[in-house]
């Protein structure tokens, strides 16, 4: 036998071990939470709110549009890619204002930003760390 297969059926071997040794844990891991429960007076409601708090945590929600294409209505609310209708444009062109009074919020590096989108060049976010290449 090949030793990738080898391997594989290894593997596949350890994964059923696991499951049944899951298995046999998990009622004497379920008593146990229903001790603790008891002990600490945490009824199940508490635990669903609980729960329901850390999802939430890790969804982000939508965001409201920030640009708009005047020609097709088309909106996009600054994140992921930059649309086609932007392409070589500056996005102040696009941002949508609040109100007349109201200036819309800089967008940040906004005077770098507009330089370098008139110039060719593409700014590239990493960890915390903006990085500038010519793309054309």
């Amino acid at each position: 036998m090949d030793p990738y297969e080898e391997l594989l059926a290894k593997r596949e071997q350890l994964d059923a071990e696991i499951m049944a040794m899951r298995a046999a844990k998990r009622p004497d891991v379920i008593a146990q939470i229903g001790r603790l429960m008891q002990e600490y007076e945490i009824n199940v409601s508490e635990i669903e709110e609980w729960h329901g708090r850390q999802e939430g945590d890790r969804r982000r929600g939508r965001v409201p549009p920030r640009y708009l294409d005047p020609k097709t209505g088309a909106t996009w609310s600054g994140r992921g890619k930059r649309p086609r209708w932007m392409a070589g444009r500056n996005p102040e062109e696009f941002r949508i204002r609040t109100g007349e009074s109201e200036p819309a919020p800089p967008a940040p590096h906004d005077e770098l930003t507009r330089a370098l989108y008139g110039s060719g060049m593409k700014i590239s976010h990493g960890f915390g760390v903006g990085t500038i290449r010519r793309t054309k």
